[in-house]
C-alpha cells in the first residue's frame, strides 16, 4: 500500500494524454505538494513524448506495471468515461488513490463499485469535479445559500458548445460519449448544490439510435414551487452561463459557468437591481484545476480518503440524477415516436 511521497507531497501518476490530460499535467506542475512522476498510455510513444514535454520521470505502456511500481502513491485517470470505473477499481486494488475525470462512471451503479473499492481499499478516490473547488463557483453558491438573495427560488444554466465532426471520438457510443456525462454534469451539479435534490424530473431531448445523447433540456421541479430549468449541447449553442434567482434578488455566474473567475450579484429594489452590478472576482491559479489539484493533495497527506466538498456519495448521486433523466429522454422520445407513427397510421 502507498503512502505519501517523503517530504510530505505526493507522486503523481496520470493515466491517458488527451486535452484534458495535458491541462492536468500543467497545473500539476504548479500545485504545491504535487510531483509530477508517471504518465500512461497504451502508445509507448506518446508516453515518452508527454513525459519529455510535462516533464514526467517515467512513461508507461502498461497500466499494470505502472499499478505496480511502489513509489506512483495517486492516479488521475483521463481515459474515456467507459474504461473509467475498471482503471480505477484496478488502481484502488493496488493500493493507490485516485482521481477520476469526471463523469466518475458512466452511470451510478459503476460509480458505487468505486465507492465500494474504495472503501475497501482505505484509499482515497474523488470524482474530478473542479468546478465546486474554483473560488468564483463557490462564493456564488455560499452567497446564495447565506440570503444574499434572500430565499433561493430558481436555477437557470446551460452548457452547450457545438463539439467537433460527428465522427470525432466524443461521438462515440464506444466509449460512452455523453452530453449528459460531459456537459449536463455542470449545471445538473449546480442545481443540487442549490436547491437539493428534486421532486419532480423531466427532460427531453435528442439521442442518436446508438444511444450517444447530442442535446437535452431539462426542468427540475420541488414541491415548494422552486425549479431548476436546464440544458446541454454538444451540436448547439446554449448560453454556457449560469443564474441563481431569488425573492431578493439574483446571481450570475458568467460563460463559461464551470470555470469562471468572477461571480455577479444583483438585489435590492427593482431599480436598484437593474442598475447596479456587485461583481465579486477571482484570481485564477493555473488553467483552473490548481484549487482542487491542491486540496486532493492536502487531505491524503492529512490521511482523509474523502474530500468534504466532493464525497463520493455526491458523485453517485449525481450520477442517479443523470440516469432518471436519460430515462425521462428515453421514454419522452419513444412517446413522440409512437405519436407520430400513430398519425401516420391515421
Amino acid at each position: 500500500m502507498t503512502s505519501p511521497s517523503a517530504g510530505g507531497g505526493l507522486s503523481w501518476a496520470v493515466i491517458g494524454t488527451g486535452l484534458i490530460s495535458q491541462l492536468i499535467a500543467n497545473d500539476l506542475a504548479v500545485t504545491p505538494g504535487a510531483d509530477c512522476y508517471a504518465v500512461v498510455s497504451r502508445d509507448q510513444a506518446k508516453a515518452n513524448a508527454f513525459a519529455d514535454e510535462h516533464g514526467f520521470s517515467v512513461a508507461y505502456s502498461d497500466l499494470h506495471r505502472m499499478l505496480a511500481d511502489p513509489d506512483v502513491d495517486i492516479a488521475y485517470v483521463g481515459t474515456p468515461h467507459a474504461t473509467h470505473a475498471g482503471i480505477a477499481v484496478a488502481a484502488l486494488e493496488a493500493g493507490k488513490h485516485v482521481l477520476i475525470e469526471k463523469p466518475i462512471a458512466v452511470d451510478a451503479g459503476e460509480a458505487q463499485r468505486i465507492a465500494d473499492a474504495a472503501a475497501a481499499s482505505g484509499r482515497f478516490a474523488m470524482e474530478a469535479m473542479w468546478m465546486r473547488f474554483l473560488p468564483a463557483y463557490r462564493g456564488a453558491v455560499v452567497a446564495a445559500l447565506s440570503g444574499a438573495i434572500g430565499d433561493v427560488r430558481s436555477v437557470r444554466a446551460s452548457f452547450g458548445l457545438p463539439f467537433d465532426a460527428p465522427d470525432s471520438p466524443r461521438w462515440s457510443a464506444e466509449r460512452a460519449s455523453s452530453t449528459l456525462l460531459d456537459q449536463a454534469i455542470y449545471p445538473v451539479t449546480l442545481a443540487l448544490d442549490v436547491l437539493g435534490a428534486p421532486d419532480r424530473v423531466c427532460g427531453s431531448g435528442c439521442i442518436r439510435p446508438d444511444g450517444v445523447d447530442l442535446a437535452e433540456h431539462m426542468t427540475f421541479d420541488y414541491a415548494d414551487g422552486r425549479f431548476a430549468q436546464l440544458a446541454a449541447s454538444m451540436v448547439d449553442y446554449a448560453e454556457p452561463t449560469a443564474t441563481i434567482s431569488g425573492t431578493e434578488g439574483w446571481i450570475t455566474i458568467p460563460a463559461p459557468f464551470w470555470s469562471a473567475s468572477e461571480y455577479q450579484k444583483r438585489s435590492g429594489p427593482i431599480p436598484d437591481a437593474l442598475a447596479r452590478v456587485d461583481t465579486t472576482a477571482f484570481t485564477r491559479d493555473g488553467y483552473g484545476y490548481v484549487p482542487m489539484l491542491a486540496a486532493v493533495t492536502e487531505v491524503i497527506v492529512a490521511g482523509l480518503t474523502e474530500h468534504p466538498l466532493h464525497p463520493l456519495a455526491d458523485s453517485v448521486a449525481t450520477l442517479s440524477m443523470l440516469d432518471a433523466i436519460r430515462r425521462s429522454i428515453t421514454e419522452t422520445s419513444h412517446d413522440q415516436r409512437s405519436t407520430h407513427e400513430a398519425h401516420i397510421v391515421q
